[in-house]
């Protein structure tokens, strides 16, 4: 099943003049938070990130990976994303949201509560990819 996941482009661009080495030819993702842990069916699960790139390219695809502790195979998604087109510069640094809603983007286990977490990479127009981020565990409720 493939997630139709809304990126909610880029949130805030900052450009930041500091130390060069910040930035990489590499897109750098990092995960900062979720809006929460446990999720009933029909919540919107909001991820936040931070990514910087040293080209600000990143508008290709943001790839999602739902992984199962309860459902085995049943709840295992991989979904690939596009990144919407904004207008950016070099040295970007931006925060980035990803809202799934669980129900209808996630399906859950059949007649059962899901333990899981996600796992978060970033590729840029060049072909560049960034290393691969998790969630903490999250509970999907199947109620």
């Amino acid at each position: 099943m493939k997630a139709k996941i809304l990126i909610v482009a880029v949130c805030a661009i900052l450009v930041v003049a500091c130390s060069k080495d910040k930035y990489n030819t590499t897109p750098k993702l990092t995960f900062k938070n979720v809006n929460g842990d446990v999720f009933p069916q029909g919540a919107n699960i909001r991820f936040t990130f931070e990514v910087t790139d040293k080209e600000g390219d990143i508008q290709d695809t943001m790839w999602l990976e739902k992984i199962s502790y309860s459902c085995g195979e049943d709840g295992h998604i991989l979904s690939p994303n596009r990144v919407p087109d904004f207008t950016t510069r070099k040295d970007l640094q931006a925060d980035i949201d990803i809202n799934v809603l669980y129900g209808t983007d996630l399906g859950g286990c059949t007649g059962k509560t899901d333990s899981c977490y996600f796992q978060f990479w970033i590729k840029d127009k060049e072909g560049h990819v960034s290393d691969t981020v998790q969630s903490p565990t999250l509970k999907l409720l199947n109620e």
